[in-house]
């Protein structure tokens, strides 16, 4: 939708572009018909010559130019880019979040008594550029020792998740190293 908002806005643009300056012209030919109004000169390899209300129309649109020059970038600016991953594996206790990516739990591993074990995470990326080499997303992690739900929240530490080139769905596993979580990237 946003896209199509952008090819909206750059058409709209190039309309004004080209009528815009048709104002201060026909105001020239009405207000002045007998004025004589000229432009001479080089305009990159073309030699301009006119005169009148052309004239006028010729130097708003030459003026105008730098204003549409860069639509197509906009146009591409406003592209949105998925990246598709899952977190696997994470432990009953452990929970992270992101304010980078959108996620929900997809699956759970229980016990022979059905007690929660392990779980998975699906999430996506929105980004505003295809992933051309390693991205870093900042993720929140933190665990729970106790499900009691009295005192103050658990400070969540800052992981980093490296984001892969690749249009696949990226699969990452959350490890406990020196006591430190750390985001691995698996195998597709």
């Amino acid at each position: 939708m946003t896209h199509d908002l952008a090819v909206l806005y750059s058409f709209c643009l190039y309309v004004l572009y080209v009528l815009l300056p048709l104002i201060p012209a026909i105001l020239i030919f009405r207000l002045f018909p007998e004025t004589k109004v000229t432009v001479s000169g080089p305009l990159q390899n073309l030699t301009v010559n006119a005169t009148g209300a052309f004239a006028a129309y010729v130097v708003t649109v030459a003026l105008g130019f730098f204003l549409v020059k860069n639509v197509e970038t906009q146009i591409n600016a406003t592209g949105h880019y998925a990246v598709e991953g899952e977190i696997v594996d994470l432990g009953n206790n452990q929970y992270v979040n992101s304010e980078q990516f959108y996620s929900r739990y997809i699956t759970a591993a229980v016990d022979a008594q059905g007690k929660l074990l392990s779980r998975n995470y699906y999430f996506v990326i929105l980004l505003d550029h295809p992933v051309q080499k390693p991205e870093t997303v900042w993720l929140q992690y933190w665990e729970l020792n106790s499900s009691a739900g009295t005192g103050s929240p658990p400070i969540p530490k800052t992981v980093q998740m490296a984001l892969s080139p690749t249009n696949a769905p990226q699969r990452y596993r959350l490890r406990i190293l020196n006591n430190q979580p750390v985001v691995e990237e698996l195998g597709q």
